[in-house]
């Protein structure tokens, strides 16, 4: 029996890493569009110097939560790919890859603080989901209360897309750099090396 054709344990932990990987890839370049799309929609609907403030409530508000929860998913995604690259198992191999503005840690970082920015807005989002005008009993919305409480959203949402935008350049530009993969192929290679002399020698 060939022993190179059997799966070990190992060999199917690669395969998936290796095909995550290949989902990351696309899911980075998919949010980056995603998020340039959202935030031009907003601006559009928000008018010249936000000056359609209630146009962009009742525009945006059947496409607040989805949009945002779908965001979301996506900045997920795109954060485990990114810090599957960096192997945080080893704490000294990340740091370095921070201190020598590695591009995988630097992307890694940067979706993180998109994460972080865009689950500090969903409450915003879930209001704008909620919106009816403020003459209305029951609203949330007080009148000239709109610019107070877009404004930081609208930013916000800015941000993200330009975080999402530079974490794609950064792993664009290397998108074979993995270092989890290849703590692990050297593990394997150290753990089993008298394994590979001996089929050397009876080959």
């Amino acid at each position: 029996m060939d022993v190179k054709a059997l799966w070990t344990t190992r060999d199917v932990a690669l395969s998936v890493h290796r095909g995550f990987r290949v989902i990351g890839l696309f899911t980075h370049g998919f949010l980056a569009g995603y998020a340039v799309w959202n935030i031009i929609v907003i601006y559009i609907l928000a008018g010249n110097q936000l000056s359609t403030l209630s146009n962009l409530l009742q525009q945006y508000k059947a496409l607040a939560y989805p949009a945002q929860s779908f965001l979301y998913l996506l900045l997920a995604l795109s954060t485990v790919s990114a810090f599957d690259r960096i192997d945080l198992a080893k704490a000294s191999v990340a740091v370095r890859g921070f201190l020598t503005l590695d591009p995988a840690a630097i992307a890694s970082f940067l979706y993180f603080v998109a994460l972080i920015l865009s689950l500090s807005q969903q409450m915003t989002s879930d209001r704008i989901n909620l919106y009816t005008p403020p003459s209305e009993n029951g609203s949330l919305w007080t009148a000239g209360a709109e610019e107070q409480i877009l404004q930081p959203w609208i930013v916000v949402n800015l941000v993200v897309a330009l975080l999402v935008g530079l974490s794609w350049l950064f792993l664009s530009y290397r998108p074979e750099l993995d270092h989890s993969e290849e703590l692990m192929f050297h593990a394997e290679v150290e753990e089993f090396p008298e394994l590979d002399k001996s089929l050397n020698v009876q080959s």
